[in-house]
């Protein structure tokens, strides 16, 4: 960032104010005035040095405004805050609402020399934006997105990040509810919108299939005509989406402009694919672990044709590629002939799908045991139960050797195992996650043991103690 505390003030339309209460002089770093430089972003205290503005967000578990002396006292500039707080600070409305105008004004600053690329749907949204974000260093420096920094505080944080030498900003946009995606792109109105699949996830917050096509189609519907839309053509809920973009689509139908003509995967589980693009045919050996990645990575080569990367470039990129954020779909040998399967960063419908059918095949390749270790998919709404029962089902239909189910949100999978003639004594429900030394010594021969549930469950942390047992205890 580049701006004054008295910028601040303008772009979020709020009241500088420079003192304490009844205008007493706050303890802190030195005097402010509207001169003073804010040079950095933060809604952790912890992490506002100096020169950084900290945004105080009233949030579930704690209120940033109780925060704001001590974020003052580790040098912050200033204070964004939505009610009167004891230190130099801009009094808004909605402190989330003014870091959205400061992003907004600090892209504009930088447009002339970057371009940005935003990535949406349903699956898959942070492993392609990882891909992108390999992908833009061909063209110079680039910022993308931390993990699944996708919402009104993370996207902001993100494009907060950029300087006049970044060339690529990779955006990831989630949404929980209709008009999110389009507020995002307000924000940070894309040159390349990348919409992957639709599928249930968060349908407890919008209620149909429907309504979720219609957040993600605000992505494309935001483009201008210059920028482009790269769509799945795979789905119609996707591939008809409307736009005044130029058209960039990809998938297996042959319609595709970017087609995958074939793929698999090497002993380790890592995909290859052989892909068809307007720029000719190339092959891919990625370190994507299963075939359903592959959707990402024709993706991401859309993407990167249409941000105006050779084909050459974008083939060295992302030859040996992975998931560069953690807990997805990763691959860990443990003690005693086990490999973990870590897909626990999230969980709907359609991502523990393709993880259950992946520890189903890998474990049948390598001649191992397969144990599934699932929590609950959250935010699925009145469709839960029956989603939940589904993955009981696929578990015994895949012919699983053991199935642990882990909270009652979950539950359904347990009669879905059972009543699909899963041996009672495979299946397990546990209300809270096991211990990592519950897993270590409940199979004593060879067994792949997938790990997947929804972020809040907190299975990540049982994952995380099993890939690193020198770590705390989860």
């Amino acid at each position: 960032m580049d701006m004054t505390a008295g910028q601040v003030a303008a772009i979020t339309g709020g009241h500088l104010e420079l003192g304490g209460p009844a205008g007493s002089e706050p303890a802190g770093p030195g005097a402010v005035n509207s001169e003073t430089p804010v040079t950095s972003c933060t809604l952790d205290s912890r992490q506002a040095g100096p020169g950084a503005l900290f945004v105080a967000v009233a949030g579930e578990r704690a209120d940033g405004h109780d925060y704001a002396q001590a974020a003052y006292e580790a040098g912050a500039a200033l204070v964004l805050a939505s009610r009167p707080v004891a230190v130099p600070h801009v009094l808004v409305p909605d402190t989330l609402a003014g870091l959205g105008l400061l992003a907004r004004a600090h892209l504009q600053s930088l447009r002339k020399n970057l371009k940005v690329i935003a990535v949406t749907g349903s699956v898959g949204k942070t492993t392609t934006k990882d891909l992108l974000g390999r992908l833009g260093r061909a063209l110079g420096p680039t910022v993308a997105a931390r993990g699944s920094f996708n919402n009104d505080i993370g996207l902001p944080l993100t494009v907060l990040q950029a300087s006049p030498a970044t060339r690529v900003l990779v955006l990831e946009m989630g949404a929980n509810h209709v008009g999110e995606i389009a507020h995002l792109c307000w924000i940070a109105p894309p040159d390349v919108g990348v919409v992957l699949g639709v599928a249930p996830a968060h349908i407890g917050e919008f209620g149909s299939i429907e309504a979720i096509a219609a957040a993600k189609s605000e992505l494309p519907a935001a483009l201008g005509p210059d920028a482009t839309a790269v769509l799945a053509a795979d789905d119609p809920r996707v591939a008809t989406m409307p736009t005044t973009a130029h058209l960039m689509t990809f998938g297996a139908s042959p319609a595709a402009r970017v087609r995958l003509k074939q793929s698999w995967l090497d002993d380790a589980g890592r995909l290859t694919c052989r892909i068809l693009t307007p720029q000719g045919e190339v092959e891919i050996a990625s370190g994507l672990i299963g075939l359903h990645h592959g959707v990402n990575l024709l993706a991401s080569v859309a993407g990167g044709l249409a941000l105006g990367i050779d084909l050459a470039a974008i083939c060295q990129a992302l030859a040996g590629a992975g998931a560069d954020s953690p807990h997805r779909m990763a691959l860990t040998d443990l003690p005693g002939g086990l490999e973990l399967l870590d897909d626990a960063y999230n969980s709907n419908p359609a991502s523990a799908d393709s993880a259950m059918r992946f520890l189903a095949a890998r474990a049948k390749a390598t001649g191992r045991r397969s144990w599934a270790v699932l929590g609950e998919m959250l935010e699925l709404g009145s469709a839960s139960e029956g989603a939940h029962r589904q993955l009981g089902v696929l578990a015994a239909e895949l012919g699983l050797d053991r199935l642990t189910v882990v909270g009652t949100g979950a539950k359904p999978a347990l009669s879905g195992a059972l009543d699909t003639g899963m041996d009672p004594r495979a299946v397990q429900f546990c209300e809270a996650p096991p211990r990592p030394s519950d897993i270590r010594e409940a199979e004593a021969t060879e067994t792949i043991i997938l790990i997947k549930g929804s972020n809040g469950t907190g299975l990540w942390r049982l994952a995380e103690s099993l890939a690193n047992p020198e770590a705390a205890p989860c």
